[in-house]
């Protein structure tokens, strides 16, 4: 028995897929490969019930830290890192986010994570020229 289902997103559109009953829930490991993707897509402020909860890539409010708009440096850069991880770590059923690593070259920033859930390991990353992978490993 599941410990957790949700209902399947459509990789392209991002829609839920709908007409298959049971066939478009998908549970436990995948349930939380597709909840960390969708925990990291949202921006903050984009989700009208709750304008708190998303990534901070823009700066709303003066008070809050926010991914674009700053400088490459040493600090913007761990500031980056620990949005990003916090993200990842608050998402249901991740137990420890370990290996994080950034890169920040060329005004390109690159991120991966082993990310331990209650299911397996999964590894987050986001490389320049490419959209973010989430991967399942063994």
């Amino acid at each position: 028995m599941p410990q957790i289902s949700v209902r399947a997103i459509d990789p392209v559109t991002f829609e839920p897929q709908q007409g298959n009953g049971h066939a478009n829930f998908i549970h436990d490991q995948a349930a939380v490969v597709q909840i960390i993707n969708t925990r990291l897509r949202l921006f903050q402020g984009e989700w009208f019930l709750n304008l708190v909860d998303g990534l901070p890539m823009f700066k709303l409010n003066p008070s809050i830290q926010a991914i674009l708009g700053g400088s490459g440096n040493a600090n913007n850069i761990q500031v980056i890192i620990n949005l990003i991880t916090s993200r990842i770590a608050q998402s249901p059923f991740v137990t420890n986010v370990t290996a994080v690593n950034a890169s920040y070259f060329n005004r390109r920033f690159k991120y991966s994570a082993k990310v331990q859930t209650a299911f397996g390991t999964v590894v987050v990353t986001n490389s320049p020229g490419a959209s973010a992978t989430i991967a399942v490993t063994n």
